[in-house]
């Protein structure tokens, strides 16, 4: 069993234990052995000078006098060149050219971007301390520049008033292209008041205007012909329905026509065949009157001699 005394000197023993990692932890904090690295940052650790590694945010702990951490922004950042709201301080104004040689007076373009916070060691290489100013004065600027007015170049006024996403699409595809060996990443692109002369907007106005008309007279024209192929297809339909119910008609015309001729036909097989039949259908038709003439033939032809009245005669003579 411990006795007391062992028990005391357990519990003095852990105490000073804690003491000297306080001490310890102390002595680190104040000589700067941690670091923070915030949300939205990255971080280059450096040895003597030299990268040693990189810092993702959250608490680090470095060696003190001995290591030394640069942090930077990876956040998306958004700058405009050009003059006018938003624009960077001391910018010039921005001109060029169209394909069909129109002067564009001025423009801005706003653009997104951002390092690529999986290579911040090599933004240190690049750009060192002041990677912001150096970047844009050094890289983004003039590529920005170059590649506007040479896409710009390619498109007719016309086509860059109002095909301006398309622009777009060029612009931040040239650039990505001439930044592809730097660690930054261009995340949009949006050109913006595109600016010629008075005399050329009229111009474009009054292009862009008969454009409008001539597709709405188009859609107009369509809708006609639709509605005519419409009224054709009824006619036709009517057409064919009424063609079928004459043809129906005539069909039944002919088939009641050929059975009462079958029916005239087979009467008159049977009235040749039987004689007994023609005296019951004579016999049928009879109305129980006597002949008042008969036909008499002899040398002279025929002739019709009236018959005496024999119901009366016989009448008379019984009186």
């Amino acid at each position: 069993m411990v006795n007391a005394n062992q028990k005391l000197g357990i519990d003095t023993g852990l105490k000073i234990f804690i003491a000297f990692i306080a001490l310890i932890l102390l002595i680190a904090a104040g000589s700067g052995s941690f670091f923070t690295v915030d949300a939205g940052e990255k971080a280059v650790v450096l040895t003597f000078g030299e990268i040693s590694r990189t810092a993702d945010p959250g608490l680090h702990i470095k060696i003190p006098f001995v290591q030394t951490v640069k942090k930077f922004n990876v956040r998306v950042q958004k700058a405009t060149f050009g003059r006018g709201e938003g624009a960077l301080a001391e910018q010039p104004v921005l001109s060029a050219y169209s394909f069909d040689q129109q002067i564009i007076e001025s423009y801005r373009l706003s653009i997104t971007w951002s390092y690529d916070a999986d290579k911040i060691d090599q933004v240190y290489k690049y750009f060192g301390t002041g990677v912001s100013d150096n970047i844009f004065h050094t890289v983004i600027s003039p590529v920005v520049q170059q590649s506007t007015k040479t896409i710009l170049g390619q498109y007719t006024a016309v086509t860059i008033v109002q095909d301006r996403a398309k622009l777009d699409h060029s612009i931040a595809q040239i650039m990505e292209e001439q930044l592809k060996e730097y660690p930054v990443k261009i995340l949009s692109i949006q050109l913006e008041d595109v600016n010629f002369s008075k005399n050329y907007e009229s111009i474009i106005e009054q292009t862009a205007q008969k454009k409008q008309e001539v597709e709405t007279a188009r859609n107009e024209l369509q809708k006609v012909q639709i509605e005519s192929q419409k009224q054709v297809a009824q006619a036709e339909a009517e057409n064919k329905a009424i063609k079928l119910q004459a043809d129906a008609e005539a069909y039944r015309i002919t088939v009641q026509a050929k059975a009462e001729a079958d029916a005239i036909k087979l009467k008159g097989d049977a009235l040749r065949n039987n004689k007994e039949l023609v005296d019951l259908t004579i016999a049928e038709k009879w109305d129980g009157s006597v002949p008042q003439t008969v036909v008499a033939s002899g040398e002279g032809g025929s002739s019709v001699v009236p018959l005496l009245n024999i119901g009366k005669s016989g009448s008379a003579q019984g009186n």
